[in-house]
């Protein structure tokens, strides 16, 4: 790997930040328009974590991150139009960036690692469900800055783990 996690997860963020926040800006006057411009966003910064990230195939990987992004996206806002429930569109933007992101961000293919960026990522929808509640313009601010290095956090979290069993017993 040539590239750099954190350099993936913060050039990501910025696009999927600006992105979104034209596109949460722009839904009131067209919905169309602005879903057109979150899922462009989260295709692209999809792309933009895999190709900084140093995987291994950035333009395969991104692909299946973006389209696993878009899919869990549109997933949750299905569902909030088949139950009428705010917690399904309020969580899609938290689920699509931090499923898209684990898929993305190198290295790919280790399950154990995965599984924490995953379960990292499931605390921070919790925190961010809370936001919403008590202040939504607030989530709406920091939804799209928050995935991202979440999945970077998971990452030392399960590498400082890993130190921690491989050392020697004295």
């Amino acid at each position: 790997m040539t590239g750099n996690r954190w350099l993936g997860i913060i050039v990501g963020t910025l696009v999927v930040a600006l992105t979104l926040w034209f596109g949460f800006l722009a839904i009131p006057s067209s919905q169309i328009i602005g879903l057109v411009i979150v899922g462009a966003g989260l295709a692209f910064a999809m792309y933009a974590v895999a190709g900084f990230s140093g995987v291994e195939d950035p333009m395969g990987t991104g692909f299946t991150a973006a389209l696993i992004a878009l899919v869990s996206g549109i997933t949750m806002a299905i569902m909030f139009r088949s139950t009428g429930m705010a917690v399904f569109i309020v969580l899609a933007p938290v689920a699509a960036i931090s499923l898209g992101g684990t898929r993305a961000l190198a290295p790919t293919r280790d399950k154990q690692r995965n599984t924490v960026r995953l379960g990292v990522s499931a605390v921070l929808a919790v925190a961010l469900w809370l936001v919403f509640i008590v202040e939504p313009t607030a989530y709406g601010l920091v939804v799209p800055l928050l995935p991202l290095p979440a999945l970077g956090v998971a990452d030392r979290i399960y590498d400082r783990g890993r130190e921690i069993v491989d050392e020697p017993i004295e």
